[in-house]
């Protein structure tokens, strides 16, 4: 089993919006996917009780109750676990990263998301956890932003992701559907950037991908 934390100090950089959008994709791809909700606002949650579909499986869990449902879920034989974790400082966060195999860091092209990512990569690094910035929320056709987040995640010495999660509506649109975006517009660039993430995700952890689909949600 393989554990991803999605964690940000800053708040509304998109972290529920690609835990969700990784999810719906590792079980499009056959995987057993469990979600962990850490944000008391429970917004990926509500996202799952807004859905038709059974999977991925979306539970809310404590910092305290995170071990032993890890532990279940390894039992329950779950390929993959995501961990969506609340913004600002919190004890979450931590304990999600000490359980991950790899930490993916959202970060929106703005000041103020990039006075809050040295915590969030710190954290990783402190950890020794492999970790990642994922640049979100990227205005379409703006090379400028995406020249300018590059070159501060260099600074940071944290490497970044070459798929880049653009603000696209379909995102909010699926959100309200209880659907990611893949899943709204298949055809949509929001769908094909999620596909990139996802391959690139899948080779850093080796996940495999061929085995035959899961007809049952693990019991967690």
């Amino acid at each position: 089993m393989k554990t991803i934390a999605i964690a940000m100090q800053k708040g509304g950089v998109g972290k529920s919006t690609l835990t969700r959008s990784l999810a719906v994709a590792a079980t499009d791809a056959g995987l057993n996917v469990l979600v962990l909700d850490m944000d008391a606002q429970q917004s990926t949650a509500q996202w799952a009780e807004r859905r038709s579909a059974e999977l991925p499986l979306v539970r809310f869990v404590t910092e305290i109750d995170l071990p032993k449902v890890l532990k279940q879920a390894d039992e329950a034989g779950c390929d993959l676990v995501l961990i969506d974790t609340p913004p600002a400082r919190s004890t979450e966060a931590p304990a999600a990263v000490e359980f991950a195999d790899l930490v993916l860091v959202p970060c929106s092209p703005d000041i103020e998301a990039y006075e809050q990512l040295p915590r969030t990569a710190r954290l990783a690094r402190t950890t020794g956890k492999p970790a990642a910035a994922v640049l979100t929320l990227a205005q379409p056709n703006s090379r400028t932003e995406e020249e300018i987040t590059r070159e501060i995640f260099a600074n940071l010495h944290l490497p970044m992701a070459p798929a880049v999660i653009h603000r696209f509506k379909v995102h909010r649109d699926a959100s309200r559907e209880g659907l990611s975006a893949q899943e709204l517009e298949p055809e949509s660039k929001a769908a094909q950037e999620i596909a990139a993430l996802w391959s690139w995700v899948c080779a850093e952890l080796q996940l495999d991908t061929s085995a035959p689909v899961h007809k049952k949600k693990a019991r967690v």
